[in-house]
């Protein structure tokens, strides 16, 4: 299928998916799918323009033209950094359910600072090559789809821990779960931060420095 009509329809899905849990109203559902499509095809048109390709081209001939590269390795290989991580921050973490239920979270949730933060420090070591390739809209919407739904989670359960509403006893088993649940979660967010985050990063020292790979 060719690119723009993919891009398009991405186009008409993000902005309908916008009109619905943003502005809740049913003239903007009705006029969404239409702007969101003109307006992904017109990006899409000029992407393509920008690269010589004609509008019948695909997605993989206008990858290999724009020099995007696949994220599946380094996110698989940012990924094996973050659970790693998470393990281990899990491990020093579980003792403090024999205290509270209280400092448990609470402790879990200043764990995700570490999560993330170790993540990101070897993501940078690593300097995997296929993290220097550009980004297309595909891979730009599913990056800001996963930050916001892993980003929501761990918000809403910090919002939760601090405002003190956890009045409800929990099962030290349960609780155990949900810590491990809850530090799984960051992994998954430091691996799409550490992706996209040093990918941003790398752009902008490439600027600073034009010798700088």
């Amino acid at each position: 299928m060719p690119y723009a009509v993919l891009v398009s329809a991405l186009g008409a899905i993000v902005s309908t998916a916008i009109a619905l849990f943003g502005l809740h109203t049913w003239s903007a559902m009705k006029i969404a799918p239409v702007v969101g499509a003109v307006v992904g095809f017109i990006f899409a048109v000029a992407s393509l323009r920008r690269y010589g390709l004609s509008l019948d081209a695909g997605l993989e001939e206008y990858r290999d033209a724009a020099g995007v590269r696949s994220l599946k390795h380094v996110s698989l290989r940012y990924l094996n950094v973050a659970f790693g991580a998470a393990a281990v921050v899990s491990v020093i973490e579980l003792p403090f359910v024999l205290i509270g239920q209280a400092t448990a979270l609470s402790v879990c949730a200043a764990g995700w600072v570490i999560i993330i933060g170790y993540t990101l420090y070897r993501a940078w070591q690593i300097d995997d090559p296929t993290s220097h390739g550009n980004l297309d809209a595909f891979q730009i919407v599913g990056g800001v789809l996963s930050l916001t739904f892993f980003g929501a989670i761990l918000c809403g359960v910090f919002i939760y821990v601090q405002a003190g509403m956890l009045t409800q006893t929990i099962p030290g088993f349960e609780l155990v779960r949900m810590i491990l649940l809850f530090n799984s979660c960051a992994a998954l967010e430091a691996m799409v931060v550490a992706v996209f985050a040093l990918n941003i990063l790398r752009r902008v020292a490439g600027m600073i420095n034009p010798w700088q790979r």
